[in-house]
C-alpha cells in the first residue's frame, strides 16, 4: 500500500505516475526515498497539529475563564443599584431583600 500515503504526501501525484516513475531500473531506491520524506512530512503535520491542539485548548480555557469573570462583574451589580436606590433614581425590577 505505497501508493496512498505517497499520494497523500506529495499531492497530485496519481497511482499512474507512481508506477512509471518506480518501474524503471532503480526506481526501488527512488520509492524508498520517497517513502521515508512521505513519513517526515507525516510527522511534521502531527507535531504542528499536536501543538495547535494543546494552545488552543489552553486559549479556550483561557477565554472561558475571562468570560466567567466578566459576568461575576455584570451581576453584581447589587452595589450599584443600591446606590441608585438611595440617590433618588428610580430602579425597575430590584429585588428586595426577602424576595427571590
Amino acid at each position: 500500500m505505497v501508493a496512498p500515503s505517497l499520494c497523500m504526501a506529495f499531492k497530485g501525484t496519481l497511482p499512474s505516475d507512481l508506477w512509471l516513475k518506480y518501474s524503471v531500473e532503480g526506481g526501488r531506491h527512488l520509492m524508498d526515498m520517497d517513502l521515508i520524506i512521505a513519513a517526515e512530512i507525516n510527522d511534521k503535520i502531527s507535531e504542528a497539529t499536536n501543538e495547535a491542539k494543546k494552545r488552543d485548548a489552553k486559549g479556550a480555557v483561557a477565554r472561558r475563564d475571562q468570560k466567567r469573570e466578566q459576568r461575576k462583574l455584570l451581576s453584581n451589580n447589587n452595589d450599584l443599584l443600591d446606590i441608585l436606590s438611595e440617590s433618588g433614581v428610580p430602579v425597575e425590577g430590584k429585588r428586595s431583600e426577602g424576595s427571590e
